[in-house]
């Protein structure tokens, strides 16, 4: 027993220092995404000034956490990587590996478990998004970590034991905005599947026995969440940065609206949160899309995520967690605390039509991951024969995810032709999200481009990485250069960023039409060379 102990511990600890080279070494290989000195820059300001207008949109948590090397050096926010926001998600990264293969183990046993990890440790969406200083794996890690809690209290919640699930469904929803729809709901959901007489919902000695836990949740979740804010109390409606809101104008002959803007209460930072989401969600702002040769202004609703998620997967990954959703289909009375908030997670996103991401669905991949791991118990193969198989599908599963590094973040599987021609099925943070620049530092370098016309997608002015270049057509937010026409001669080399190819017109550019890049750097932006 105390052997077996020992050898578990080293294949965690293998497959950890693994995934952190991995997550390294793409850390020191892209420049900053669209988002992230944006969201450290804004988690800095929650930090030292309580000032929570930097982002409205999403509870602060998140950004907070991401923030936190600010407070010992301001200047991380300018590094050329911003390293260490970024090893904060690592570190985030690295735990929920080990809650993957801990959640694993309890449900289907040790081999499940550790194949569990292996498919962890390569997949590609988590390595791409887990070293990010973004939201999306820290709000990953809090709603596995709610689902386990559930599970292993669901028996027995003790006032204790619902202290400290309280503290963790607080610290869910501070994380991001999507948490209720994502998780609370699927609680409750399971919450009335894991209770044996079901007649007795409907009853009120039922509650009246639970009314005393019920506010003690509902009090610490509350408490959790504000704690978040720093206890500041602002008005539901929000203090904002724009003195010319319709809010203002509205509140001259409204005095309810009037009373919101200017009466500070608990949480009214979260309230104002929620009302700005839910607006963000309309058909008020343009959301930019990109997805199977169509662009809409307004997202892309229906079979928009279902086919991102079949094409940004790998397939080996998707085979072993089919196989096991068909054969082991009938335990669900043990499988519903996964299978119940994955797809009820499709079922949310399905409806939605905001400019859809893989990484908005990242929570997903942990749970397709543990029930997955479970195919390694199938006893209608022979054992040898069985691990055999499964061998050779992991050698097929990590060749293709390993191909696209330290560009994960590019990853596309074989239905769409692999990361060299996933720009042609989607991009923005599904593909090009300015990560290379870095890479075209190198690549100009490298191969002595004197003459270098670029289109940026990203927050980082090229200048920063030394790259010497003329701007053209582009949706860079910090490059003041001003923008010169395109040059179709044989001396000039062309850059253009794969969101750029299609949302700045560049893919209907006669010039372009019947001619494919001749590289492909940093897994995002497309070179193309005119020949004359």
């Amino acid at each position: 027993m105390r052997n077996k102990r020992i050898w578990e511990i080293v294949f965690v600890g293998l497959c950890i220092s693994i995934l952190s080279f991995l997550l390294l070494g793409s850390t020191r290989a892209e420049s900053p995404t669209y988002d992230e000195v944006t969201y450290v820059e804004a988690g800095y300001q929650f930090l030292l000034n309580r000032d929570f207008r930097f982002d409205p949109f999403n509870p602060p948590l998140a950004k907070e956490i991401l923030a936190i090397p600010t407070l010992i050096n301001k200047n991380v926010i300018y590094d050329p990587v911003i390293f260490w926001p970024r090893v904060v998600v690592i570190l985030f990264t690295l735990t929920l590996a080990v809650l993957v293969y801990i959640f694993s183990k309890r449900l289907f046993g040790d081999m499940s478990a550790k194949l569990s990890l292996i498919l962890f440790i390569f997949e590609p969406n988590i390595l791409a998004n887990g070293h990010y200083a973004t939201a999306d794996l820290i709000f990953t890690f809090f709603l596995l970590l709610s689902l386990y809690c559930y599970w292993i209290y669901r028996k027995k919640f003790t006032l204790r034991r619902v202290a400290i699930f309280s503290v963790i469904i607080g610290l869910f929803l501070s994380a991001k905005l999507t948490s209720i729809p994502f998780l609370i709901i699927p609680l409750l959901g399971l919450y009335v599947l894991d209770y044996k007489n079901k007649k007795d919902l409907i009853k009120w000695p039922f509650w009246k026995k639970r009314i005393r836990p019920i506010l003690l949740f509902i009090f610490i979740v509350l408490i959790t969440l504000w704690g978040t804010y720093f206890f500041k109390m602002e008005p539901p409606l929000g203090y904002r940065f724009d003195t010319h809101r319709q809010a203002i104008a509205l509140a001259k002959n409204n005095q309810v609206i009037r009373l919101l803007l200017t009466v500070p209460v608990p949480l009214g930072s979260y309230i104002s949160t929620i009302k700005q989401f839910i607006m963000f969600n309309s058909k008020l702002y343009i959301k930019r899309s990109y997805f199977l040769g169509m662009i809409s202004l307004y997202g892309i609703s229906g079979y928009y995520f279902p086919v991102l998620f079949l094409l940004k997967t790998p397939l080996a990954e998707l085979l072993f967690f089919f196989l096991s959703l068909y054969f082991f289909y009938k335990n669900i009375k043990r499988d519903k605390y996964i299978l119940f908030p994955l797809f009820f997670i499709f079922f949310i996103v399905l409806f939605s039509d905001i400019s859809l991401v893989n990484r908005y669905i990242l929570p997903v991949y942990p749970l397709v991951i543990i029930y997955a791991g479970q195919i390694i118990n199938l006893k209608i193969i022979n054992k040898k024969l069985r691990y055999v198989l499964i061998a050779f599908i992991l050698i097929w599963f990590i060749g293709g995810t390993v191909s696209s590094y330290p560009y994960f973040i590019s990853y596309a599987n074989e239905i769409a032709g692999g990361s060299k021609t996933g720009y042609e099925y989607f991009v923005d943070s599904n593909y090009d999200w300015g990560q290379g620049l870095i890479a075209l530092k190198k690549y100009q370098d490298k191969n002595n481009i004197k003459n270098l016309q670029l289109a940026y997608f990203g927050s980082i002015d090229p200048v920063r990485y030394g790259i010497e270049y003329e701007k053209i057509k582009n949706l860079s937010i910090n490059d003041y250069k001003k923008d010169q026409a395109l040059k179709y001669d044989k001396n000039h080399t062309i850059a253009i960023s794969a969101t750029c190819w299609y949302f700045c017109g560049y893919y209907k550019n006669l010039n372009f039409k019947n001619s494919k890049p001749v590289d492909i750097v940093g897994g995002s932006i497309l070179i193309f060379k005119i020949n004359e």
